[in-house]
């Protein structure tokens, strides 16, 4: 990467799971630090040192469904996606497989009803459990849910914005 950078329009780190040692250098070359739900099957010790050692102007979260399954203390609020069941499908109907809509709920969110504590190895994440990323993320590095939110969304507006873009404007 030394020899290639650096790089000002930015670099996706995708899934970022390095060492803290490794983030200055990254950042010097114009690095953005990508958060999914791996992130939540590191040591908790680790996460918080490689976090807080990445400048918040290059911190953003990504969902890399249906990859990337985040760890929920609550696995009941988890959107699962059978493999069985085509996305399209699970949309439509909730999927009649392991995802039922929750009973006595005015919502269409799917939910899943099994009662394991742990999700099943055979379902596939779905881009709506970014939150919790999002609520880990924000715990380690000490700040509000909403404050994390802000700053990765205004990192996401800075990194994916074209010159001259009314949103680009609204972040700088």
């Amino acid at each position: 990467m030394k020899s290639m950078g650096p790089f000002p329009a930015g670099l996706v780190l995708h899934s970022y799971m390095g060492s803290a040692e490794m983030v200055p250098e990254l950042s010097k070359a114009g690095a953005y630090f990508f958060f999914s739900g791996f992130l939540m099957s590191m040591k908790e010790s680790k996460a918080k040192k490689m976090l807080k050692s990445i400048p918040p102007v290059r911190i953003l979260l990504e969902t890399d469904a249906p990859d990337a399954l985040p760890k929920a203390s609550d696995s009941d609020s988890l959107f699962l996606i059978d493999r069985e069941v085509s996305v399209a499908e699970e949309l439509l109907d909730c999927g009649e497989n392991s995802l039922t809509k929750k009973e006595g709920t005015s919502d269409n969110t799917c939910h899943d009803e099994s009662g394991a504590s742990e999700p099943p190895e055979e379902n596939l994440n779905h881009p709506a459990n970014i939150h919790h990323v999002l609520a880990y993320m924000a715990n380690l590095l000490e700040m509000t849910i909403e404050e994390l939110a802000g700053v990765t969304y205004q990192n996401a507006v800075r990194l994916f914005s074209y010159e001259g873009s009314s949103y680009l404007k609204k972040v700088i």
